[in-house]
């Protein structure tokens, strides 16, 4: 396995034998960052580390594939036992695994734009606020904006101090009740 030492340079020799706690790699298109995840695994692997422990994540399915098929090939079977995937997969992993404790089932399901969108306009529709008061996208991205700052309904409400907000106060605990209602999320 010491073959490998061959195939790369320096800074990636560095990364694949780091041992002191968890590593991120960024680097750009083609300078080998697949090599040396695939390569630091197998480190991992020869230094005792037990596969179901590694967690390496891509942001594309090709990546992932790819780095699936690498690490196949360098370890074999044991490469079945490590989380290697795309960001979103582990993601959804870890929610199937352990989202209870957060109050999302097992099974749920992974809304897209379209079904949110619809799920905006049946809230939209139950407060009797017409689409061209309150246009659905636009609700939805402000929902989004909340959600990606950590903002749930119940703290929007309390901040909702203009006109745009006060609509968008009604929706949103609606949208996640419906959400919460239809074993999905967003």
């Amino acid at each position: 396995m010491e073959l490998w030492k061959d195939e790369l340079n320096p800074a990636q020799r560095e990364a694949v034998c780091h041992t002191e706690g968890p590593l991120l790699i960024l680097a750009g298109a083609g300078s080998g960052k697949t090599r040396v995840l695939t390569y630091r695994i197998a480190q991992l692997l020869k230094n005792g580390v037990d596969p179901r422990r590694i967690l390496a994540v891509t942001f594309t399915n090709k990546a992932a594939q790819e780095m699936k098929e690498r690490v196949g090939q360098l370890i074999g079977p044991q490469a079945e036992q490590i989380w290697l995937m795309t960001f979103h997969a582990a993601c959804v992993r870890i929610l199937r695994q352990d989202g209870a404790a957060i109050g999302v089932a097992s099974n749920f399901v992974i809304y897209d734009t379209q079904d949110q969108l619809i799920v905006v306009r049946e809230a939209l529709r139950e407060l009797n606020i017409s689409e061209t008061t309150c246009n659905p996208r636009a609700v939805l991205a402000t929902i989004s904006r909340a959600k990606n700052e950590l903002v749930g309904p119940r703290n929007y409400a309390a901040d909702a101090v203009d006109f745009w907000a006060s609509l968008v106060k009604k929706v949103y605990p609606l949208y996640q009740q419906k959400l919460v209602d239809n074993g999905a999320v967003d």
